[in-house]
């Protein structure tokens, strides 16, 4: 049987706002709307003519996820290889368009590669955030693991279960408990850890499986499970759920990528 990410229920999403673009003259161009804008309809079809009448490809969209109320901020990066000069003219055009407060342009980092140069901090929600790329996950979780071993893979559990429990703790604030183990689940796979399905939940008992796990994955042929970190996420979510204390919780990992399962399978309990 096909796991979700083999079956192509799900699909990668690139989430930085850098661009390769070799032999291209990547321009980025930043582009303030007012409050006002989020509700209207077709300003961003007239922003992207702007770019369009000019006969220029545009590379790469990003928006910034706006509330109500808040300004919307999109950057462009469009090549302008050969009409590098015509960026300033380019940003007073995107100027014009209805329900623009601001724009901005920049040149190409370097050759072929073009950034957003800015936007920080990095929010998910309303929450500061931190992307981890998994070459340097990778590196540091195999490090202590060499180093430190299973003490190591204690130390992991119990911070990540610590961090899920304030997590949870925050989302109950907003929502019931079942809305927010839905919303856990979620946020867990856009944030990349991997695909997580709660198998089982009582009021003593929960089977929670993660597919395609980012912490498993750096370890596969180890065979053992490898999923310390995790381990505590899928404790964590319990415990809050359950307002248990976290001394109270049992969390075992029967099946993991690094054993050469399909999947990452925690099961979680109060003692």
């Amino acid at each position: 049987m096909l796991t979700p990410v083999e079956a192509g229920r799900f699909r990668p999403y690139r989430a930085g706002r850098i661009v390769y673009a070799p032999g291209a003259k990547p321009y980025t161009f930043e582009v303030v709307l007012g409050r006002e804008t989020l509700f209207e309809v077709g300003v961003l079809a007239e922003l992207a003519s702007v770019f369009a009448r000019a006969g220029l490809p545009l590379l790469h969209v990003k928006a910034s996820a706006a509330k109500p109320g808040e300004p919307v901020r999109i950057i462009f990066v469009a090549d302008l290889r050969g009409r590098e000069r015509g960026a300033a003219k380019l940003a007073e055009e995107l100027r014009r368009v209805r329900g623009v407060v601001g724009v901005e342009h920049a040149p190409p980092l370097f050759d072929g590669v073009a950034v957003d140069a800015w936007s920080h901090p990095l929010l998910l929600d309303d929450e500061r955030a931190a992307i981890l790329p998994h070459a340097f996950l990778a590196g540091m979780l195999k490090r202590g693991w060499e180093e430190y071993g299973t003490g190591f893979a204690a130390i992991l559990y119990h911070v990540a279960l610590a961090g899920a429990v304030e997590e949870c703790k925050e989302c109950f604030e907003q929502f019931g408990r079942d809305e927010c183990l839905k919303l856990f689940a979620e946020r867990f796979r856009l944030l990349g850890y991997g695909v997580l399905e709660i198998e089982k939940l009582t009021e003593r008992e929960m089977v929670a499986r993660v597919y395609d796990s980012i912490e498993c994955s750096a370890f596969r042929g180890a065979g053992e499970p490898r999923g310390a970190l995790t381990r505590g996420i899928a404790a964590g979510i319990a415990a809050a759920y359950w307002n248990a204390p976290p001394e109270s919780i049992v969390a075992e990992e029967v099946k993991c990528l690094a054993k050469g399962d399909a999947y990452c399978e925690f099961r979680v309990r109060r003692s």
